[in-house]
């Protein structure tokens, strides 16, 4: 496993960020759209609320971070250099900004024409983006880094992942506005398979094989891990798919199997990475331990509903296993790696554009002090088990929940928008603008 990292060919500033910036946009809008809708939203995951806030999050929020991610951490971590990075980032980021917010709007209000422009947006800029990733990892094939094989190898998962999803997204925006007379309540679930347990659930086990050993300064994952847990998982996945009712090779007890079979993937991961976490070399928690802990829990706690998904088909269950999963695993474990990732990178830009020992470039515990991104943490806290309660029909939680995820989704947007601003100022004051970023 890699710790080093190199800087050579490391993307504009902007780049990532202008990324990262958009996510707790987004969660502020899907708190919005909680926050002024009916508690009869909150009625099933199929609901046109829900469907829009569920949107919100997997595109708005979490892709949008891991694009910004891989934009950043390919040639930074993994030597792999991404033709034009800072054009592309802007390219895609654009699409998939506007292609989420017209997703969001088609269930809002349906319309196939917002349907249509989502699809075009949305297949637009992650089919650029899914093009890019693979030409870096081709050109890049004889400079990749050894020791990072594993997490390389999990990007490529991760990254064929999101190629099905976007394929399955495609063809549900199709047959909804074309009926063929498919299924597309099993293509859709097939669609959020690949999305979440996929595209996003291996992506962030395969980065955190190399950001928790490099930030939390832990010892590194075990070699048997690294190595085949992920492969597994895909293969999982693949299985799933060509037993579904989708293929007509529907298995109840074969499905079941792979049920658990992923859930006692996921509470391995889970368990590696807590003792891990627990010996790390420095004593004192800060923030981001913090929200992986909280990831972590919420990981574990999706793996013990998703069994239970199989013996009893409530919406309620639906619902807190993807509230489980989507904001407080795979948001929260972002949101912990976001106040890691801005300060250092802002850091980094910063000592490019001051003279060497002029003492301007603040330090990194400056750039977002620990104490404002705490309160962000305990804020985001409260929000998971308020909107458990509020999927659950608890009175009055739904309104709370909404609530305390503006509030937290707030809190993350000025915290990060306070780091980047301390490189603005530098940037003017040395006269030194934002160019290519």
């Amino acid at each position: 496993m890699q710790r080093a990292l190199t800087f050579d060919s490391m993307p504009g500033l902007m780049a990532p960020v202008r990324f990262f910036l958009a996510a707790p946009l987004f969660a502020i809008l899907a708190a919005l759209v909680l926050l002024f809708s009916s508690p009869e939203a909150w009625s099933s995951r199929w609901s046109p609320v829900m469907l829009s806030v569920t949107h919100l999050f997997t595109l708005g929020i979490l892709t949008m971070s891991m694009a910004g991610s891989l934009i950043q951490l390919l040639p930074v971590a993994f030597r792999i250099q991404i033709p034009s990075p800072n054009p592309l980032g802007l390219i895609v980021f654009l699409l998939l900004a506007t292609g989420t917010l017209s997703l969001a709007a088609a269930f809002l209000a349906p319309s196939n024409l917002l349907f249509i422009t989502a699809a075009i947006l949305l297949g637009a800029g992650l089919g650029i983006f899914i093009f890019a990733l693979n030409l870096g990892f081709w050109l890049s094939r004889k400079q990749q880094a050894e020791k990072a094989r594993a997490s390389i190898l999990a990007v490529r998962y991760s990254v064929a992942s999101l190629t099905i999803t976007v394929i399955l997204g495609l063809t549900l925006v199709y047959a909804f506005t074309h009926p063929l007379g498919l299924s597309l309540v099993a293509l859709t679930n097939l669609h959020a398979l690949w999305g979440l347990a996929g595209w996003v659930a291996i992506l962030l086990m395969g980065i955190s094989f190399q950001v928790i050993p490099l930030f939390q300064v832990t010892e590194i994952y075990p070699a048997s891990m690294t190595q085949r847990l992920l492969p597994v998982l895909f293969v999982v996945l693949l299985l799933w798919t060509v037993f579904s009712e989708w293929f007509g090779l529907h298995a109840g007890m074969f499905q079941t199997v792979l049920v658990f079979v992923l859930a006692l993937l996921a509470i391995i991961f889970t368990i590696q990475t807590g003792i891990l976490l627990k010996g790390r070399k420095r004593p004192e928690p800060d923030v981001t331990t913090l929200f992986w802990r909280l990831s972590l829990a919420s990981l574990l706690g999706s793996s013990l509903l998703l069994p239970l998904l199989q013996r009893f088909s409530l919406p309620q269950l639906e619902l807190s296993l993807g509230i489980l999963f989507i904001l407080g695993c795979a948001y929260s474990a972002i949101n912990g790696m976001l106040y890691k990732i801005v300060p250092f990178l802002v850091l980094l830009h910063s000592q490019e554009i001051v003279p060497f020992r002029s003492g301007a470039v603040p330090k990194i515990k400056d750039i977002l002090p620990e104490a404002r991104a705490m309160r962000q943490f305990w804020v985001q806290l409260l929000t998971v088990p308020a909107m458990l309660a509020a999927a659950w029909q608890v009175p009055g939680f739904a309104t709370l929940a909404a609530l305390l995820l503006l509030v937290s989704a707030g809190m993350l947007f000025f915290n990060l928008l306070g780091a980047v601003g301390i490189y603005r100022r530098l940037a003017k004051q040395y006269k030194n603008p934002l160019k290519n970023q």
